[in-house]
């Protein structure tokens, strides 16, 4: 049988440009969804990315699916880090947790 490939997998391997407005001094900035921050081309000041959770950072098979793309065990152990600085060490843990049992009550295969 042959391996699907994850939808999630698509998006994160094809990077699509990001609008900001610099907080400093409004001018638009431009980034892509594959980097975590950019410059203001106006005053400098940089500019962060929303940070959403993503797959890699939360799915179990996320290095089968996406480790030939991306440095997985990396983007991982960044997303704990971030989370125990930001008071909720577990919170990769309970994202996990969450999307199975979303899945469970939708009737999806564990995985």
């Amino acid at each position: 049988m042959a391996k699907v490939k994850c939808p999630g997998s698509i998006r994160n391997a094809t990077p699509t440009p990001i609008d900001r407005k610099c907080h400093n001094c409004g001018c638009d900035v431009e980034m892509w969804s594959d980097e975590e921050k950019a410059d203001c081309p106006k005053c400098g000041t940089t500019i962060f990315k929303d940070k959403v959770p993503t797959c890699v950072e939360w799915c179990s098979s996320a290095e089968e699916c996406m480790g030939d793309i991306l440095d997985v065990k990396k983007i991982k152990e960044e997303a704990r880090k971030r989370a125990e600085k930001d008071g909720d060490p577990k919170f990769v843990e309970k994202v996990s947790e969450m999307i199975k049992k979303k899945r469970e009550e939708k009737g999806c295969d564990s995985e």
